[in-house]
């Protein structure tokens, strides 16, 4: 047989088994509680070495090596392949639990997506959101003039430091709020992000601090002089009324070791035992990220910090610098393509060459809206979810699959329009009308991002077992993202072992409400006969109809001794 032959049979024979594994479903199931933290705080007695990766060598890798491995990767094009008997593109992510949550980290905290949030909590976000102690002066400690927009570090009456950023030139406003809400919305998700807010002040609010430095245009240290103070600011717009606009980012807490990469481990942290493109709340931020036009997204965007909690000290995870989302450019220079486009985007490059200049990219129509200059490039018209792009492509977004997408999904559909109004609030917008429009493309995104998943992956959710009855939420109804008029479910019954199998089903039994009792009826009828020990656990078949034809299915499987629902299959 020849090589070229045997690659063939190869990937085929891959494609087949993914779509088997896909279809022949997860662990055998076990009767124990759902676990919902991974044991990844443990003591690690050594800060692990700081990272300092290139920009430069990080940019190629992600630009040309990662994605042309991915792309001649057997295994990931047999999976390709798979998809049409059913697999998935990418294995499924191994850090979630039976019900296919992703349990609490050092890396992510589940918040909106599994617990009432209110809407003062979604404002407050980390810390107390109110920025630096306006009960006395601001110590400048250390300042920078590097860069499109120079800033300081500051401390306040609290001892607490904080970074002063400013907006670019011509930008008032912009990235400031952009970065403040972005953070907000991101902490109520479950992300790790600094506690930042906007914040106003005048001339006679800063002091300098004796043993104060700067860093100058070549990164040379020395001592810091009030003329270095004014000429910082003098290079920074100011409000009508004199005063400055800036973002106010708290010093996180522990000792920054450096950015975290999105593929592989931190080899040095002990705790750190998975793979980062593996783990689901890397792969859905892909989601996040395009409900709030993160194109900044890169590993210099994320910092590891070496924190103590309770006597242990471990490496906590965070995302950093959020100023360059909702459509806005914390470098200045905002365009309309970014979102669209990678910065080396060779599809899009070839397809304008074959256009011959008769096809107009759809970027090119987006326009910043018309009397609004605190808003950037930041629509809802023509945005689709999966055409996003960041600047940079990331192999842990190039992982994500469908389970991944639609857990992502269903935490943005969590966010209710006065959560986001609160989130857009903190921005701090000095014009009401940006305001409103913010939180109306926020609102619009939000439910495309949450159609698009759903219509592939029912979003039927949170069964539950309690006094005798089965129930289960229609988060598409709930959430207004469907009418509930048309809605129709139907389920069915099978005892089953802990490998799944089911060797008879009942009926299918319409319903039309999302409850029903587990002793009486088709339950009953599914266990009739077989003794707990022998087929210990319930199968509920569920399914959606939304006025044309039922969905695909989500299984819940229910222990009979405990009655409690030990794991959800997609």
């Amino acid at each position: 047989m020849s090589p070229l032959r045997i690659k063939l049979l190869a990937i085929v024979s891959v494609a087949l088994l993914a779509g088997a594994a896909s279809r022949s479903g997860a662990a055998p199931l076990q009767d124990r509680p759902v676990p919902w933290h991974e044991d990844d705080c443990r003591d690690v007695p050594k800060a692990p070495v700081a990272r300092d990766p290139s920009l430069l060598w990080t940019s190629a890798n992600e630009t040309f090596i990662r994605p042309v491995g991915r792309l001649v990767n057997p295994v990931r094009l047999g999976r390709r392949v798979g998809t049409v008997f059913g697999g998935e593109n990418v294995h499924d992510a191994p850090n979630v639990n039976p019900l296919g949550e992703v349990p609490n980290s050092s890396w992510f905290t589940n918040r909106i997506g599994l617990y009432p949030v209110s809407t003062e909590q979604v404002a407050k976000g980390p810390g107390e959101g109110t920025g630096p102690s306006a009960d006395a002066k601001w110590t400048v400690i250390r300042a920078k003039t590097q860069g499109v927009t120079p800033g300081f570090d500051i401390k306040d009456a609290r001892g607490q430091v904080y970074l002063i950023k400013f907006d670019p030139p011509g930008e008032m406003g912009t990235t400031c709020a952009a970065a403040v809400i972005t953070g907000r919305l991101l902490h109520a998700v479950g992300y790790n992000v600094p506690d930042d807010a906007v914040v106003t002040f005048d001339r006679a609010r800063l002091t300098l601090a004796p043993n104060a430095v700067i860093r100058g245009e070549k990164g040379v240290k020395r001592a810091m002089t009030v003329a270095d103070l004014d000429t910082i600011l003098s290079r920074v717009d100011r409000l009508p009324d004199g005063r400055w606009l800036a973002i106010a980012s708290r010093f996180l807490d522990g000792k920054p070791i450096g950015p975290f990469s999105y593929k592989g481990r931190r080899k040095d942290d002990p705790n750190d035992r998975l793979r980062h493109e593996d783990r689901r709340e890397l792969r859905g931020l892909r989601m996040f990220c395009a409900w709030l036009d993160h194109w900044d997204m890169k590993e210099q965007n994320s910092l590891d910090m070496y924190v103590e909690d309770q006597g242990r000290h471990f490496v906590r995870h965070h995302l950093i610098d959020f100023a360059s989302t909702l459509g806005a450019a914390a470098g200045g220079g905002a365009q309309p393509r970014f979102g669209s486009e990678y910065t080396i985007d060779f599809p899009a490059i070839g397809g304008r060459v074959l256009a011959l200049g008769f096809h107009e990219d759809d970027w090119r129509r987006n326009k910043r809206p018309a009397g609004l200059a605190e808003v950037g490039y930041f629509e809802s018209r023509g945005f689709q979810p999966m055409e996003w792009k960041p600047l940079e492509t990331n192999v842990a977004f190039a992982n994500m699959n469908k389970r991944d997408g639609y857990w992502a999904a269903k935490i943005v559909s969590a966010f209710s329009d006065e959560q986001l109004r609160a989130a857009v609030a903190t921005g701090r917008y000095r014009s009401p009308e940006a305001a409103a429009y913010m939180t109306r493309i926020l609102g619009e995104r939000r439910d495309i991002i949450a159609r698009y998943w759903f219509d592939r992956m029912p979003p039927l959710d949170f069964f539950t077992v309690g006094g005798g009855l089965f129930r289960f939420h229609d988060l598409g109804a709930e959430r207004n993202v469907y009418p509930r008029a048309s809605t129709r479910y139907r389920v069915r019954f099978a005892a089953v072992k802990t490998d799944r199998a089911a060797p008879r089903w009942t009926e299918w039994t319409e319903l039309k409400e999302t409850g029903f009792p587990l002793d009486s009826g088709p339950p009953a009828d599914a266990i009739k006969g077989s003794r707990t020990e022998e087929r210990p656990f319930l199968a509920v078949e569920a399914q959606v109809a939304r006025g044309g034809a039922w969905s695909r299915s989500v299984i819940a499987y229910v222990s009979r001794a405990s009655q409690t629902v030990v794991s959800v299959q997609r």
